[in-house]
């Protein structure tokens, strides 16, 4: 082998080991393996370790990010589709509801902040500040899903921030384009944009559900057939990429969360649309062989983020810009989760759970060189307000995704420490209850 393929055959080998360790760490302490797999990739990027020891070189980051939109767009639809396996119908239609109040309130109010923000202190374009905004504003399902369904809180919980999680991914990316185009063209329709989002939700949805349902009857005709796995994965990025397709033109990432959302209830579609068996589904061989593929997709996906940051291109500017924008988002956090508290739509104890939970991540490293590139030439836009963007956007990431961990780990603990008082409590008042029943009983004996 070639000294570079050996080189690449250790560096991949050693992620993945260290992605498992993580994991480990994570069932074992509670502790979300996100930030080390970051932190491994800013070691073995070009600007600490990597050029030094020609693991992962300036040139070579330049041939994996030709690739970045693909890389990405597998990894939603894969860590999306696990999700789908995961959720229950009953619980999603449950939570709904606090999932796109939850969702909406707090794209929108991050967005207008960061949007105002910037424009009055800085003195950026309104709508150029608002994109950033609309780039930042909401979490991502790459963090958001690993972490919930490992979190002791309740499945209505779990089930509401993973579809909030979906729902801001899509809000981000049509917020983002339509923002972009409104700069590009000076036309803006508020219709345009709900015409937009109804078809990525409905549309993917409906697409990708009745895939789902139809795929459970290919498997049902190909019962003791080998790969029949593999297959389905082929049937997933076929239909996460036709729904993309006109006269569709709807979201794969929906369709893939309806495709594994279909395909998880086997039971309900028995009940409701067949007399067929659908035996031959086995949900443990299939969700066993995806968390395999899932646990190596996002491994290195966490890895990618670390490798994107350029810490030579960072100013002290935008350090306090993104620190300021992370400040943004936790305070509007706080409000829409104590929002969704005081409607009596969230238990007081999940709260810190769903405040916890507000890391961006994927949609909004796909978009932060998109308006460089789309509005590269404008009045509005210089070369400064596109490092601007990227260093800034990498900076929220890390920091949400550092607040999550953080926040996370603490819910974990107050968790623990809640069951611990519960079942001494619990003891107590046993114990009170047979010393009453033996003070009962003495007169008796006398």
């Amino acid at each position: 082998m070639e000294p570079d393929t050996i080189t690449a055959f250790l560096a991949i080998g050693s992620i993945i080991f260290i992605g498992f360790f993580g994991n480990t760490i994570f069932n074992k302490f509670r502790i979300p393996d996100v930030l080390l797999l970051i932190a491994l990739g800013m070691i073995i990027g070009p600007e600490i370790l990597g050029t030094r020891f020609d693991i992962v070189t300036y040139n070579a980051m330049a041939d994996i990010d030709r690739f970045k939109d693909i890389f990405l767009s597998a990894a939603l639809v894969i860590i999306l589709f696990d999700g789908g396996l995961s959720l229950d119908l009953k619980t999603v239609a449950a939570s709904m509801k606090i999932s796109v109040l939850l969702a909406v309130s707090n794209f929108v109010l991050l967005a207008l902040a960061v949007g105002a923000s910037l424009h009055f202190i800085m003195g950026i374009d309104f709508l150029v500040a608002l994109a950033l905004g609309s780039i930042v504003g909401g979490t991502t399902g790459a963090v958001v899903i690993p972490i919930a369904r490992r979190m002791r809180i309740k499945e209505r919980t779990k089930t509401m921030l993973i579809m909030e999680s979906v729902i801001t991914d899509v809000l981000v990316i049509v917020a983002t384009l339509s923002l972009i185009s409104v700069i590009k063209l000076d036309e803006f329709s508020i219709w345009a944009i709900i015409r937009e989002l109804s078809v990525k939700f409905l549309v993917g949805g409906a697409v990708g559900f009745a895939a789902g349902i139809g795929w459970l009857f290919v498997l049902e005709k190909l019962r003791n057939q080998p790969l029949s796995y593999m297959i389905t994965v082929a049937a997933l990025f076929i239909i996460a990429a036709v729904v993309e397709l006109p006269p569709i033109s709807s979201s794969g990432a929906v369709a893939a969360l309806a495709f594994g959302l279909a395909m998880g209830n086997r039971r309900f579609v028995k009940r409701r649309l067949t007399s067929l068996s659908l035996t031959t589904l086995s949900d443990e061989h299939i969700h066993y062989f995806h968390s395999e593929i899932t646990f190596f997709v996002r491994t290195f996906f966490f890895v990618y983020l670390g490798l994107s940051f350029r810490f030579s291109t960072f100013t002290a500017e935008h350090l306090v810009v993104g620190v300021f924008v992370i400040s943004l988002a936790v305070l509007a956090r706080k409000l829409t989760a104590s929002l969704a508290s005081r409607m009596g739509e969230l238990e007081k104890s999940e709260e810190s759970a769903v405040f916890a939970l507000m890391p961006r991540g994927l949609a909004a490293a796909v978009l932060a060189t998109l308006p460089a590139v789309q509005l590269a030439g404008l009045d509005v836009w210089s070369d400064d307000l596109g490092l601007l963007f990227l260093n800034t956007t990498l900076v929220v990431i890390l920091g949400t995704t550092l607040l999550a961990t953080i926040f996370s780990f603490m819910t974990e603990r107050k968790i623990d420490r809640k069951q611990r008082t519960d079942l001494r409590d619990s003891l107590m008042n046993n114990l009170q209850k047979d010393v009453d029943d033996i003070e009962d009983l003495r007169p008796s004996y006398r």
